[in-house]
Order: structure tokens, then sequence, then C-alpha cells
């Protein structure tokens, strides 16, 4: 398995994993063309887990928008394709993009917001923000101070 920055030619069934969740009565093709229009999406860095040069997980990445400080990364839109769920691509992907994160860059805490039960997040390591939030963060070391967290992206 392979995680890697999107290319557009795979936009259309990266967007396409989270259809069922967020794409209410709206037909595919008004989807897609909305998810192609939207700044948010627009805004940040996607990525893929591969199998066998498939996508079959994808999240985004935001940096510096949403109230996202230094050394904070954001996650959201975290999906995987109907066919592939309940196998842990969704995990492999979220603790591949943490461990770069945590190593490859600056970023002390990446922060998401939860649509989905956060006790999946916290099997992660990912702590809630509060009980009243769905925003769940985890840190690269214990002693990194929250200062502040992120609105929702």
């Amino acid at each position: 398995m392979q995680i890697r920055p999107a290319t557009e030619s795979e936009m259309n069934s990266v967007y396409m994993m989270g259809y069922d969740a967020w794409g209410g009565e709206m037909p595919q093709v008004e989807y897609l063309a909305a998810c192609k229009r939207s700044r948010k999406y627009a805004a940040g860095q996607w990525y893929v887990l591969l199998e066998a040069d498939v996508p079959v997980a994808s999240l985004i990445l935001y940096r510096h928008q949403f109230g996202l400080e230094d050394g904070q990364t954001g996650i959201g839109s975290i999906a995987t394709s109907p066919a592939h769920r309940r196998q842990g691509y969704a995990s492999q992907l979220i603790l591949g993009i943490v461990r770069h994160l945590f190593s490859g860059t600056t970023t002390t805490t990446v922060f998401l917001h939860s649509d989905i039960d956060t006790a999946f997040y916290q099997k992660l390591g990912f702590e809630r923000i509060s009980n009243q939030s769905n925003c769940l963060f985890i840190t690269r070391s214990p002693d990194t101070p929250l200062r502040a967290y992120p609105s929702y992206f």
C-alpha cells in the first residue's frame, strides 16, 4: 500500500468515496460538479491510500486556515470507497498521514472534526477537545500545549 497526494485524474473517484455520506439527494453529476467548485476542497491537499494502484481511501489536509495556527494541521473529508470499507484502509491512511506530519514536517498537532462516532478516532490516538465537541486532536508529544483549536473544516 502507498499513501501519496491525489492526482487530478483521481479526483472524481476521491469525491465519490463520500457521495453516500455527503451527496444527500443530489444526482452524482451535480455532486461531482459541486465538489469541483468547492473552495474548501480547493484550499487543501488531497491524499489517497492506494491498494494495487487503485485509490481506496482519501482525506484532505489543511494548514493556515479555519483557525489553524503554525504547527497545526487539519484532516478532513476522510472517506473510503464503498467496496473497501471496514477493512482498515481509513485507519491506515490516517495513521500514515499523522506519522508523516510528525516526522517530516513542523506539525505538532493534528485536528479533525468527526461526523461519526468519535470512538473510531480515539482508537487511533486522537483525544476529544471536550465532551461537548466533535473536534479531536493528536499531538507529537504529550507536553505540546493546546493553545487554540480550529473552526469546523
